[in-house]
């Protein structure tokens, strides 16, 4: 049941809104404004590339950064440790976001209040935070790495809670002030975790150092530019709370498998090699977040446009900006391997005082396997916006399966090549999986387009 349309009031109005509405009260020249709005959204859309792209880059470039610290103060162990904790970290979060995110920036016709939608939020972190210490309990006991654990997920923490502000300003396209309080908010956890990391070469001291730091950051920046668009009180309407939930359920478990599908390789590594070659395969993995970045980017800002045109019928548009980004990330693709084959393997031992030179081949296996993961991405937001997100589990599943039955047999076989292949080949059956879904979804809604409609008359 979804709740009553929302009045135009200091809770929920749009400031783009307004400002349209004040053109039309001063412009008495048709033609003038017209102009003026198109002009003020090509500005706005500026900024929202500007700074979603930046923000973009400030996440992908955290793990990057914040593991080179690690590296370079403790050693390539500390780093296999640090990566381990990460990437259970990223597993956790899933639960934080509960993919509400693209529901939120797509609900054009707000069915769910932004008091719904904070309300909800609270609950996921909690539950994140319950699940991180179940895991860190259960994995490690009462020890050192388990209170490790729980620190360094506690800084994707963040991520999970200012994620519910940033749908509130992308959904009243305001993406830009989304995109900047995400670029300064990872720029200090970064800043102050590698900062601390190399002064005093603890990691825990670190964790703890950033979590103030983001913190103020996080306030300043989300919650309090927020209270000019919507009162921040929640609403726990727990039926509308429920509703939400269960219409997210399937986003948030394709998620879920989609960040064990990113650190299955990982796991492998963990139980069958030693934690050095985790730090390689941490290092040898990062020019493909080069493309899995610029997927990001480019379709964020995209993703209430391409709910517009679904909605409004514009099915050659929306193909469009689904092409565009295909094209896009090719793209990428192809200058990321232009750079990363002759010169990557030097670059990154350079960069992170870890030999890798040896594993040239294998940097080339993840730089596609980077393709693949971003064409998943784009097929993901089509499969979300004409609201196929069922198949999304399916997609997830398949590819989960594979990765758990392969695993074993992948690393024990061909070690870290094993752990490229096993991430390429998963990634490979979700973006299949994905195509048929968007393709089937396409025809059927043709299908029910051209339907007549039945006769009502006895």
């Amino acid at each position: 049941m979804s709740s009553s349309p929302h009045e135009e009031t200091p809770e929920n109005f749009d400031s783009n809104a307004l400002q349209e509405k004040k053109i039309v009260k001063v412009s008495t020249n048709p033609e003038q404004e017209k102009n003026s709005s198109s002009s003020g959204h090509a500005q706005q859309m500026k900024k929202n590339y500007l700074w979603n792209t930046l923000g973009s880059m400030m996440n992908a470039a955290a793990s990057v950064l914040m593991l080179m610290a690690v590296t370079r103060a403790m050693g390539a162990y500390a780093g296999g440790i640090f990566s381990l904790a990460f990437a259970i970290a990223q597993q956790l979060q899933v639960l934080g976001h509960f993919e509400i995110r693209p529901y939120q920036a797509t609900d054009m016709r707000e069915r769910f209040s932004f008091g719904v939608y904070l309300s909800t939020r609270i609950v996921t972190c909690l539950l994140m935070i319950a699940g991180v210490i179940a895991y860190a309990t259960y994995s490690n006991g009462k020890s050192f790495e388990a209170l490790l654990l729980i620190f360094i997920a506690s800084l994707r923490l963040f991520d999970s809670c200012e994620d519910v502000f940033h749908g509130m300003f992308q959904q009243r396209g305001r993406l830009d002030i989304a995109g900047k309080a995400f670029f300064f908010r990872g720029l200090a956890t970064t800043v102050s975790f590698a900062c601390a990391v190399m002064v005093t070469g603890d990691m825990l001291l670190a964790c703890m150092l950033s979590f103030v730091a983001s913190s103020v950051v996080m306030i300043a920046l989300n919650i309090l530019p927020a209270r000019s668009f919507v009162s921040l009180k929640p609403h726990f309407q727990w039926k509308s709370m429920t509703q939400l939930l269960i219409t997210c359920a399937p986003l948030f478990a394709g998620s879920f498998l989609l960040a064990y599908l990113s650190n299955a390789p990982r796991y492998g590594i963990e139980e069958f090699m030693t934690k050095q070659f985790q730090t390689y395969y941490s290092i040898v993995f990062m020019p493909s977040l080069v493309i899995n970045l610029l997927s990001g980017f480019v379709f964020k800002p995209l993703l209430t446009d391409l709910a517009d045109r679904w909605s409004q019928g514009h099915k050659s548009a929306f193909l469009r900006i689904i092409t565009k980004g295909f094209a896009v990330v090719a793209l990428a693709s192809a200058l990321t391997m232009a750079v990363a084959w002759p010169y990557g393997p030097e670059l990154l031992s350079l960069i992170y005082s870890v030999d890798i030179s040896s594993y040239r081949l294998e940097l080339a296996v993840l730089i596609f396997g980077g393709l693949l993961n971003a064409l998943g991405v784009i097929l993901y937001y089509a499969i979300v916006t004409i609201r196929m997100q069922r198949f999304i589990v399916v997609g997830y599943g398949c590819a989960a399966l594979f990765a758990l039955l392969a695993t074993p047999s992948f690393i024990q076989r061909w070690g870290i090549m094993g752990a490229c292949i096993l991430y390429d080949s998963s990634m490979a059956v979700l973006a299949f999986v994905f195509l048929i879904a968007t393709l089937w979804g396409l025809r059927r809604h043709a299908a029910h387009t051209h339907t007549p409609p039945a006769d009502t008359h006895n």
